[in-house]
Parts: structure tokens; C-alpha cells; sequence
């Protein structure tokens, strides 16, 4: 049982919680790894459509809204509040990943009874190296569960319109939070089974109408904006065609892309195991990841109170947590699996922690096992010391493999205060970074930054560009607005006749002296995938220039025939609409 109980629990609880915040926001910040002024294309994704805000477009009136419309807005917030750049998104991220690693501490403290594992699911969230960009991944349902906890205690309105806001708010950053969140409520509901089942069904409809009425204003401007029909059709199909793009792999266990390690080849016994776990952590993670949820609802069927008789209502919110925690791995664990690991983890981090309670209660105290169980109490701790302790060993040992590596990178391992200069460099040179201009002189700078210099120094900043691929920092780093309402037109995406009319529609009332398309084949996908939008090209557009950028990128530039251009951008031999010279400003 816990030492400390009352107002001094409380204390220390909060005190922990400060230093994980801290510890949290210090690694993750101090080794941002993003190769375009410290983010990933992949946050970019996010970013370049929050901040065409910024040029006074609005998501879904004037630009294709991927269901994530509030991600959009607040991204254009923290650039008017903390100013213009990445070091000001990254800075925010960090803080919102380092709240939900807060939180979770605090949760997996609860669930367990000890602030010990609490610290035990903060690290273990931490290890799993959570994206930037996927912080509403975490806060969601950080926010999200213990808000259940509490209306399994108090079952009042207040508490469910509150589930209700955060439901909402969820919804709003992505679509799928919401549905999870509430599939959540309705699966607590099912477990509170001392409440009778009008009652619950009375629950049930206010929460849904609490989140009607607070969504009600969203759709009525979808509906003005398109209609809701044709957005959730869009939104569907888009969703659909990304899941095909990046489906489930089921990985090896012994199939280590990296090669198998000297201490997996000449360890012995346990070394050489955990060894091998850690050659291949990530197919490891995920089956652990998959496997958990069912575990702990396995232990919880087996167990009398939940091995937590002291805290109310114990079955029904592990039970709630771990349905949870079924439908996030359902929902989110996709290839590539290092980069998602982290996405369900809230969940999983207070299940993890609540078996390290759970299970040598039940393999030891006679009493912890539930009737059915105890009359065959062999086999049934038997099976649950090789599922249950397998799963916990696996979580254990797989996220440690780069551990103190990436300690080092954040320097925490070095003295008191090195990380707080470390942050400060960082500071330092993600401003430089974002300064297009610093990198004019720079050997070895990533060729896509050329693209992005290209498109800054050749358009006016009043100027939108239309881009084919993926590839979103371009924009975003040039400072320019993308056309057509599309970050990027990939085949296979918005192709139907409605929305290449839609995309026309805008690229005619915007000016757009240049578009980048792919080459080679890729083109000739554009080409069939969006004839409409092709015929208008055509007619307006001619080919100016073929790049390849990073061995990876092949880019075919289109320019306006009625544009003159002011000279050639050396650097490229491409034609040039604006002053010629790469500006910050």
C-alpha cells in the first residue's frame, strides 16, 4: 500500500508531476531529429495547412480539411502568439507532449495505487518516442479517461458534459479521437452494473446530445461550405486511400532489418533474449502493444475487485481502459511502426503499470482470485504468469534499446544545467534555420531546401504555388500559400469530376505563377487521375524545367504562358516571377 496519504500524496504527487513535465519537455525538445529546421515532413503535413490560415484561408471553405480542423487552427495560433518559425511549433509540441506525459503519470499512479509506477508509465511513454505532431494522440485520452473515472464515481451531469467538451474538442483535432472517446463512454457505461439500465440509457442520450449541440455549429459552416455529405464522403475516401497507402504489416520477430547484434549472436540465457528483443524492438512493441489490452482484460475476468479493492469502481474503469486500448491499436498501429508505437500508449502505459500491481497479487494472495478462477487456481495463475509476466518483460526491455543514446543526444546525462544550454542552442539554431537565408551559403544542405529557395525567391508572397507531391515542408519553408485547396494532389486522391472542378474553381481566382509536378511516370498518373484539371493546364501552363531533388524527389516545373519572367534562378536555370533574391521575411 502507499505511504503517503492526504494532503502530503498530494504534494508529492504534484512535485513528481512537475519533474516529469520537465524531464519530458527537456528530452524531447533537446533532440527535435527533423531534418527541415527541426520537423519531419510528416509534421509539416499538419503545419503548412494550419498555416494557410495565416494567408486567411479557412479549412473546408477554402482548402480540403483532412478531418483535423482544429490541429489547423491552433497551429496558426502559436505562430501569432510566439512568433513566426518552427522553434515556436516545436517548443508548443514539446509542451503538450510533456503535459500528456504528466498526466499519464498521474493516471498510472492511480490506477496502480503507487506514484512509483506512475514515474514507471511516464519513462515507459517517453520510450516509445511520441511524434510532435502527435500530441493530440496523447492529450485526447489523457484527458478523456480521467473524466470516466470520474462519472463512475459521481454519475452527475456535470461530469458528463464536461466528457462531453473533451469529446468534442477531440473530435475536432481528429475525427477518430471523438468516435474513440466515445465508444469509451458507452463501454463504461455497459461495466457500471450497479446502475440500472434506464438510467444508463438516460446517461447515454444526454452525453450524445451535449455533443450534438456543442458540434452543431462545425456543421452547420460544413454545410454552408460544401455540405456535410460531400465532406464526410471526401474525408472518408481520403482516410480510406492513406490506411491502403500505410496498411498493417505483420512483422517478424526474428527478422531484423539492422542485422542481428554481437550480443544477440554470442549472449547466453537472459542477455541473449533480451538481446534479441532489442535487435527487432519494434515488431516485439507491437505485438506486446496488441497483446496487452487483452491480457489485462484476462486478469481482470480472473481477479476479485480488480486487485484493487480500495479503489471504487476498479473493474469498471480497467475494464473501460482496456476496451480503449483494443480500439486505439485497432485504430492506429500501422506501418511504419516506429513512428506509431507511441500513438496508444496512454492506455496502455496505466494497464502496464496496474498489471505490475495486479498480477503477484493474484499469484500470491489466496484471496485475489475471482470464484471461478480460484477452483482452478494452478492453472489459472500458471496462465497468467506466462501471458501477463511475458507482455510486462517485453514492455520491459524492447523501448530500451537506444535508451541512453538518446539521453546523450538530449544532454541528460551530463552535468546539472547542460540540458538547459542544450535548449537554448536548440532555441538558437532553429531560428537560424528558419532563416531561408542562412542556408545560401551552406554545403550539403538538404536539395529540398533548394525547391523551397526557389519558390521564396521566384513568387511574390501574395503568390500560391500547386504541388503534386507530398512533400509540405517546400511550402511551409518558402513562406507561401498552396493552391487549389490542396497541400498536395497525389493520384489516387480527389480525383472524382466534383472535386477536380472544386480544385479549378480555386485555382482560377488564385495567382498562381507556378506549379510543381512529378516527372516520369508520375506525371503520366497526374495526367489520367485529374484530366479536368489537366485540360486548364494545358491551355495555361507550360513545362519550364525538370529537378530531381534528393535522389527521390523528380519535380517537372510549369509556369503561366502569359507570365514574363524577370530572369533566370541560377541555381536551378529556372524562370523567375519575383525579385530573384531568397528573403526571410
Amino acid at each position: 500500500m502507499p505511504l503517503l496519504q492526504g494532503r502530503a500524496r498530494a504534494v508529492v504527487t504534484w512535485a513528481i508531476a512537475a519533474v516529469v513535465f520537465v524531464f519530458a519537455f527537456l528530452l524531447r525538445f533537446n533532440d527535435p531529429g527533423g531534418s527541415f529546421a527541426g520537423l519531419t515532413d510528416d509534421h509539416f503535413f499538419y503545419l503548412v495547412r494550419g498555416w494557410q490560415i495565416l494567408f486567411g484561408d479557412l479549412p473546408v471553405r477554402d482548402f480540403v480539411d483532412h478531418g483535423a480542423p482544429l490541429y489547423y487552427y491552433v497551429g496558426a495560433a502559436v505562430q501569432i502568439l510566439f512568433g513566426r518559425g518552427t522553434f515556436s511549433e516545436l517548443a508548443f509540441s514539446s509542451a503538450m507532449l510533456a503535459l500528456a506525459t504528466a498526466l499519464t503519470f498521474w493516471l498510472c499512479a492511480r490506477a496502480s495505487g503507487w506514484l512509483v509506477l506512475g514515474v514507471v508509465g511516464a519513462v515507459f511513454q517517453q520510450l516509445l518516442d511520441p511524434r510532435f505532431y502527435n500530441y493530440p494522440k496523447l492529450l485526447a485520452y489523457a484527458a478523456a479517461i480521467p473524466l470516466l473515472w470520474r462519472f463512475s464515481e459521481k454519475r452527475d451531469v456535470r461530469t458528463l458534459a464536461w466528457l462531453a467538451v473533451v469529446t468534442v474538442v477531440s473530435f475536432l483535432f481528429r475525427h477518430d479521437h471523438g468516435g474513440f472517446i466515445g465508444v469509451a463512454v458507452a463501454v463504461l457505461l455497459l461495466c457500471l452494473t450497479d446502475m440500472p439500465w434506464l438510467l444508463r440509457l438516460r446517461h447515454a442520450v444526454t452525453y450524445g446530445v451535449f455533443v450534438l449541440v456543442l458540434l452543431a455549429p462545425y456543421f452547420v459552416f460544413i454545410e454552408s461550405n460544401g455540405g456535410l455529405a460531400s465532406y464526410f464522403r471526401q474525408a472518408s475516401a481520403w482516410a480510406e486511400r492513406d490506411r491502403d497507402r500505410a496498411p498493417v504489416v505483420w512483422p517478424g520477430l526474428f527478422e531484423n532489418p539492422d542485422g542481428v547484434s554481437d550480443e544477440a549472436k554470442s549472449g547466453v540465457g537472459p542477455g541473449r533474449a533480451v538481446a534479441v528483443v532489442r535487435d527487432n524492438s519494434a515488431a516485439w512493441m507491437y505485438y506486446a502493444e496488441i497483446a496487452l489490452p487483452l491480457v489485462a482484460l484476462l486478469v481482470l475476468a480472473a481477479s476479485k475487485s480488480a486487485a484493487r479493492p480500495d479503489w471504487p469502481f476498479a473493474r469498471a474503469k480497467l475494464a473501460t481502459v482496456a476496451v480503449l486500448g483494443v480500439v486505439l491499436d485497432a485504430g492506429f498501429l500501422r506501418s511504419p511502426l516506429a513512428a506509431r508505437l507511441a500513438d496508444p500508449s496512454v492506455p496502455l502505459a496505466i494497464l502496464a503499470c496496474w498489471l505490475l500491481v495486479a498480477l503477484p497479487t493474484l499469484l500470491l494472495s489466496p484471496g485475489a482470485l475471482a470464484p471461478w478462477a480460484a477452483r482452478r487456481a494452478g492453472l489459472v495463475r500458471a496462465a497468467l504468469a506466462v501471458t501477463a509476466g511475458g507482455v510486462l518483460l517485453v514492455l520491459a526491455v524492447a523501448p530500451t534499446r537506444d535508451l541512453y543514446r538518446r539521453l546523450d543526444r538530449a544532454s541528460l546525462t551530463d552535468r546539472w544545467g547542460k540540458p538547459f544550454e542544450r535548449a537554448a542552442g536548440i532555441r538558437k539554431q532553429l531560428g537560424t534555420d528558419w532563416d531561408l537565408e542562412s542556408w545560401v551559403a551552406r554545403p550539403g544542405r538538404p536539395d529540398l531546401i533548394s525547391l523551397s529557395m526557389y519558390v521564396n525567391a521566384c513568387t511574390v508572397p501574395t503568390d500560391r504555388v500547386l504541388v503534386q507531391a507530398y512533400m509540405p515542408q517546400v511550402l511551409a519553408l518558402a513562406r507561401r500559400a498552396f493552391a487549389g485547396g490542396h497541400a498536395d494532389l497525389r493520384p489516387g486522391f480527389f480525383t472524382t469530376d466534383e472535386a477536380q472542378r472544386l480544385t479549378l474553381e480555386r485555382l482560377r481566382r488564385q495567382s498562381v505563377p507556378v506549379i510543381l509536378l512529378d516527372s516520369g511516370k508520375s506525371l503520366e498518373n497526374f495526367r489520367e487521375s485529374f484530366p479536368v484539371i489537366m485540360a486548364y493546364m494545358d491551355e495555361h501552363y507550360r513545362a519550364a524545367g525538370e529537378h530531381e531533388f534528393d535522389n527521390r524527389f523528380g519535380v517537372t516545373l510549369f509556369v503561366r504562358k502569359d507570365a514574363t519572367p524577370r530572369g533566370t534562378w541560377e541555381p536551378l536555370g529556372w524562370p523567375c516571377y519575383g525579385s530573384g533574391r531568397v528573403s526571410s521575411s
